[in-house]
């Protein structure tokens, strides 16, 4: 009898593993068949709580790629029928288009869609900005003007042009984002190499990851960050912090002005890369848009995480954030949402002014790039969906409905109210307002209320960006908020000095009291401020901050890293430095910065700074390669001494040194001195 159980068991199990049923999100190419609208919104689970509403689908709407919101509560949305492979010659018009979705009902559904501009190529990133819209199509960034009213555009200007598409079309520049300094901020893909020109001239050459920012006139263009692969999500947090989702290297960033993230090989600028805040994946690495719970609708729960969207995985994957002094580090958290069916990809997410969150799917049997020819039929070029996620759990504060939003002729007054809305989108919407249609009339209203002891947080900040952008920021407001007793309101004002081109002494002062701060992610706001504004004078406050950083806090240390480099890139300070009375601590830190200081004086210091040490390390092999790349003639000879006198008896680790100063020589290019000469034929025998 036992046998017979046995023999029953196995034929039982034999029949389950030949009959189980593949995995059907495991298959690059889906297996499945598509699904109606009505079908796929039955697919998705969602907390308890939540509830998806269907926005748009086809045929109202193609491929939906990028989404942008207006002060009219209308939602903008890229569609691309051409992608993936460009039109060319780029001169002749596409079939991609902009459209505007509004009219929406009370179950989130938009009543009407119309094409604001047509004759698109592969655009992707887009912003409303005045009466029109800022949006890409290869190889250009145009402001569609729509001048007569009639709700369509007639007028084209480009902004920024250069932007390399002949090597890859899935990345392209995207998720343009309004920061609050009034400056449109964008990531640019994968492995294009881009030229851009803006028209002042700025110009700066970028491949594959990066993120920039331009004026929305396309009065000027510079890199704000550099690094990653493939970013394709941007999103500001209320403290300003600019946050990034990529593909091919790690879900979320937080992007630190000037700071180099590691993407493919490619090397640092000397100071070592950004440091990293979520090592986990998410089961992918096809990471697409961002939000950042940042409003009064969501659940308490839901408060400081992020959600991105996950198109391998068909889900929407959620993070939170605990805190290391100004250093946030991802926890991973259960999936936000998922599907039962494989060809839903949320390529994109806004979160609205009504405080629901919306979804872009860009619908498809096929979404990989390379894992699947671009040639192959199956791709779907047809079908696509925007969902609506929102809360209605317990002690839920109600969506409000889009139809019953509308600033876009709100008085002064009403905007400075909105400044106070628990919603971040809102205050955003509101503070552009203020600045690009209202002007001038707003400066008085927005002072008064900045100094008003009811106005809260939000309004200070925001006002604070207001009085900046259109000039007329009174310095005591500017004083009064970098002593507020609300943080948020600190660090906006230490973000406001960093954007100031020249500082003057009481600026610099309060750039200064902002590293004493008893808040780190002020200390982090103002040492990007000092690192911004060279002098001597900054450096002994930069490295006292320095010394005080807890070892958690590596977004802290890497930015003040960036400031102390900073100040030393004048070839003064370097020599300012002998008669400074530094301790042996701030020697070091100095050391360490000055890897990322490419002149003759940086390498003369580490020169000496290697002559007083005697502790062989690796770090010591990449002082030498530093200092032999960029010291005088003289100091390589030095060099050649130091190694041999030093390290006599360590024959290893003599020639590991004469290699790194090798390397530096190598790479100062030139004549070889005597010095020179003898590294290299040492090391060749």
């Amino acid at each position: 009898m036992k046998l017979v159980k046995l023999l029953f068991v196995a034929v039982l199990l034999s029949l389950c593993t030949v009959h189980a049923e593949p995995d059907p999100f495991e298959a690059v190419i889906r297996k499945t068949d598509a699904l109606t609208p009505e079908q796929e919104q039955k697919s998705f689970h969602l907390p308890p709580g939540w509830e998806i509403q269907l926005v748009a689908s086809e045929p109202m709407i193609g491929k939906p790629m990028n989404m942008a919101f207006d002060s009219k509560g209308r939602l903008w949305v890229t569609l691309s029928r051409e992608y993936p492979f460009p039109v060319l010659p780029v001169e002749k018009p596409g079939r991609d288009r902009v459209v505007i979705l509004e009219d929406f009902a009370a179950d989130g559904h938009a009543q009407k869609v119309s094409t604001f501009v047509d004759g698109l190529n592969i655009p992707i990133g887009l912003l409303p900005y005045k009466n029109g819209v800022v949006a890409f199509s290869i190889p250009k960034i145009h402001f569609f003007e729509d001048t007569d009213g009639d709700g369509k555009s007639d007028k084209n200007d480009v902004l920024v042009s250069g932007f390399g598409y002949d090597r890859d079309t899935h990345g392209l520049t995207s998720n343009f984002k309004r920061g609050f300094d009034g400056w449109i901020y964008a990531d640019h893909g994968f492995n294009n190499n881009s030229t851009v020109v803006a028209k002042d001239g700025s110009t700066f050459f970028m491949n594959s990851g990066n993120c920039y920012r331009f004026k929305p006139d396309g009065s000027h263009v510079e890199p704000f960050s550099w690094g990653q692969v493939n970013p394709f999500g941007l999103m500001f947090d209320p403290m300003g912090d600019l946050w990034s989702a990529d593909c091919h290297s790690l879900p979320t960033y937080v992007l630190l002005h000037g700071g180099f993230i590691t993407s493919f090989g490619k090397p640092n600028d000397g100071l070592g890369f950004a440091p990293e805040i979520c090592k986990h994946q998410h089961g992918s690495t096809a990471i697409c848009g961002m939000i950042f719970g940042a409003s009064d609708t969501f659940p308490p729960d839901l408060a400081g995480n992020t959600l991105i969207g996950n198109v391998m995985t068909c889900r929407i994957n959620r993070d939170s954030y605990p805190e290391f002094g100004s250093t946030r580090i991802a926890k991973e958290e259960p999936d936000f949402l998922s599907s039962d069916d494989p060809w839903f990809r949320p390529n994109n997410m806004e979160l609205g002014p009504d405080g629901a969150i919306y979804v872009s799917d860009f619908y498809n049997r096929i979404i990989g790039h390379y894992e699947v020819p671009l040639t192959n039929p199956l791709r779907d070029r047809e079908k696509g969906r925007i969902w609506r996620i929102v809360y209605k759990g317990p002690n839920a504060k109600p969506a409000s409905e889009l139809k019953d939003y509308n600033i876009s002729k709100a008085g002064v007054k009403e905007l400075i109210k909105e400044l106070n809305n628990g919603n971040i989108t809102r205050r955003m919407l509101a503070m552009n307002e203020l600045v690009d249609r209202v002007g001038k009339d707003a400066i008085k209203p927005v002072a008064k209320m900045m100094r008003e002891k009811k106005s809260s947080s939000f309004q200070k900040v925001h006002g604070l960006w207001v009085l900046y952008r259109l000039g007329e920021l009174d310095p005591k407001i500017l004083t009064a908020a970098t002593k507020d007793a609300d943080r948020l309101v600190r660090i906006h004002a230490m973000r406001v000095l960093a954007e100031m081109d020249k500082w003057n002494s009481e600026q610099h002062k309060l750039g200064l009291n902002g590293l004493l701060d008893k808040d780190a992610y002020v200390q982090r706001a103002a040492a990007d401020a000092v690192g911004r504004h060279a002098d001597f004078d900054n450096i002994k406050p930069l490295l006292q901050l320095r010394a005080s950083i807890p070892a958690k806090d590596v977004q802290l240390i890497y930015v003040t890293r960036m400031a102390l480099r900073n100040q030393l890139i004048p070839a003064e300070n370097f020599a300012k430095l002998a008669s400074a009375g530094l301790t042996q601590a701030q020697t070091n830190f100095i050391a360490d910065v000055a890897l990322g200081v490419k002149s003759e004086q940086a390498g003369n210091f580490l020169l000496h700074c290697l002559e007083q040490d005697s502790k062989p390390s690796a770090q010591m092999e990449t002082n030498l390669r530093h200092a032999a790349r960029y010291c005088s003639d003289a100091g390589v000879d030095e060099l050649a001494k130091f190694v041999e006198n030093k390290f006599a008896g360590d024959i290893d680790f003599q020639l590991a040194l004469f290699k790194s100063v090798q390397e530096g020589v190598a790479q100062r290019g030139g004549t070889l001195s005597a010095g020179e000469r003898q590294l290299i034929t040492f090391t060749r025998a």
